[in-house]
């Protein structure tokens, strides 16, 4: 049995990228890529200033991922130490 795999740009991203997004991020699964561990976004260790939120693994404590809001408004997400983030 063959895979039929095409190869595209980023634009075939959008859409389940919006449909992930557009979800309620507390019901989000996320994965610690450093110890395995699992559990839903509303449950992990937060840390926020102005800038940055730094979300950590209630397991191991290292970090997640890191939240980034620039001067002119724009978000940036650094995926740090997760394996995966899964809707439900």
């Amino acid at each position: 049995m063959s895979r039929n795999v095409q190869h595209l740009d980023g634009n075939a991203l959008a859409g389940v990228l919006a449909e992930l997004m557009s979800t309620d991020a507390s019901s989000l699964t996320i994965t610690c890529a450093h110890c395995g561990s699992h559990g839903d976004m509303a449950e992990v260790s937060v840390e926020r200033d102005a800038v940055a939120s730094i979300v950590r693994c209630l397991s191991c404590e290292h970090t997640l991922l890191v939240i980034l809001r620039d001067a002119g408004g724009g978000i940036r997400l650094r995926f740090e130490g997760t394996a995966e983030i899964a809707s439900a």
